[in-house]
């Protein structure tokens, strides 16, 4: 008879979930991983208690089973099927959960997000409600032109259109990657990006941090993925002087509650700020690690404590610190993993705040991309780009991913000698 709290997690593959059941468990709670793959392609079930090789697609089945083992609370990393599954489970069940239907829709749809900027008075690109067989009206159109599903995540469907021909193309994509065959077509922003963090506790918003994300594409029509990130971002004081009110303002009147939200925007690099899309969980590179940092808001123990019940009231406080901080997508190459070195070398570094693997042993990588072809992120704390620069250099040197002819699969996408 387990006397332990229990906490089902949704998917053990996903970024964030080996670390979310680490966490679990130091917080003495009995942990099940469930989705249908085996132990070796789910890392998180060697960390759990207890494993199930249940899909998360299978609500019925697992209803059933959260009521026979006695399960306490559901959560899930970042992925965004899961989390729609765990909303659906928490329903059926009364657990706790720490978004809600109405929330989550303006994560799920970037229609929905859109509109609730607009209503805000926050500027976004502009949308083009279109026929695709209206050969005339594309022709009249301004390009480049951003084409994509609305109900889209990790870049997938995305495509840069340049013309009619290549507008076409990437609509008919888009549908393919959209469930409910819903497609996006709006201005394209030449501007960089940034990322933009919040928590929400007890119905107030707060702010936690701001980077500047530095992208990059796999291929010139591509999503753009993120090359780098860095904290804080330069145009971190003229946001928190003209929207950043504005935003909480936002969040508080549309009903978000708790947990952690991103929003990333484009910024012209002296005033002018174009919202994109947000995400109601931490970031895939798991951007809680930063938040703590900085903020000492841990926003893992707070979607942990919310999922039992037992919401946190947050001390909030921004901490002085005298390093920056970095988190670089490793990426990979095409092929089948066959040995991966330097592991522990890498995370033994005192520059090296966090390491987050993506891929692991013998996972079978294709050309996708996206950013599902990053084999790790890493986070790492610099004084200057030059030393930042060093750094991971000396990191890439010694990490090795090979493939099945001894190849080594890693690269980085963005051009270190950007690093100025």
């Amino acid at each position: 008879m387990c006397d332990k709290k229990k906490l089902l997690v949704l998917g053990g593959k996903p970024i964030g979930s080996i670390e979310l059941v680490q966490r679990a468990k130091e917080l003495n709670l009995y942990v099940i991983v469930t989705d249908f793959l085996p132990e070796e392609q789910s890392p998180a079930k060697r960390f759990a208690d207890e494993s199930w090789n249940i899909s998360t697609s299978e609500i019925d089945i697992l209803e059933e089973l959260c009521k026979k083992n006695h399960i306490d609370g559901i959560l899930t990393a970042v992925h965004e099927f899961n989390i729609n599954q765990m909303l659906n489970l928490c329903e059926r069940l009364n657990k706790p959960c720490y978004c809600n239907r109405s929330t989550w829709l303006f994560c799920d749809n970037k229609l929905a997000f859109k509109s609730l900027c607009e209503d805000s008075g926050i500027p976004v690109a502009k949308k083009y409600d279109i026929s695709i067989s209206d050969e005339e009206t594309l022709s009249k159109l301004i390009y480049p032109l951003i084409v994509k599903p609305v109900d889209g995540s990790g870049s997938r469907g995305f495509s840069i259109c340049y013309n009619v021909k290549e507008l076409v193309v990437g609509y008919n994509k888009a549908l393919g990657f959209s469930g409910t065959q819903t497609v996006v077509v709006e201005d394209f922003i030449p501007y960089d990006a940034v990322i933009i963090h919040y928590t929400m506790n007890k119905g107030f918003c707060y702010y936690s941090g701001m980077s500047d994300k530095f992208s990059a594409r796999f291929k010139s029509t591509g999503a753009s993925v993120m090359g780098l990130q860095t904290f804080p971002s330069k145009g971190e004081s003229i946001y928190l002087e003209t929207l950043n009110d504005k935003v909480c303002t936002m969040f508080e009147k549309a009903g978000f509650v708790e947990g952690p939200i991103w929003i990333e925007a484009f910024f012209d690099g002296k005033d002018k700020f174009i919202f994109n899309e947000m995400g109601y969980r931490f970031g895939g590179s798991l951007t809680n690690y930063p938040v703590k940092y900085f903020y000492n808001i841990d926003q893992l123990d707070m979607m942990i404590s919310i999922a039992l019940g037992e919401s946190l009231l947050m001390h909030y406080s921004k901490l002085s610190r005298m390093w920056n901080y970095c988190i670089l997508p490793i990426h990979i190459k095409e092929g089948r993993i066959t040995s991966i070195k330097g592991v522990d070398e890498i995370k033994a570094r005192e520059d090296v705040y966090a390491y987050v693997p993506v891929h692991y042993l013998h996972d079978e990588i294709k050309d996708w991309g996206s950013a599902q072809q990053v084999f790790c992120y890493l986070h790492i704390l610099y004084f200057t780009k030059f030393a930042l620069k060093q750094t991971i250099e000396e990191i890439l040197s010694s990490l090795k991913v090979f493939d099945e002819e001894r190849n080594n699969m890693l690269y980085t996408l963005y051009d270190l000698n950007n690093l100025k």
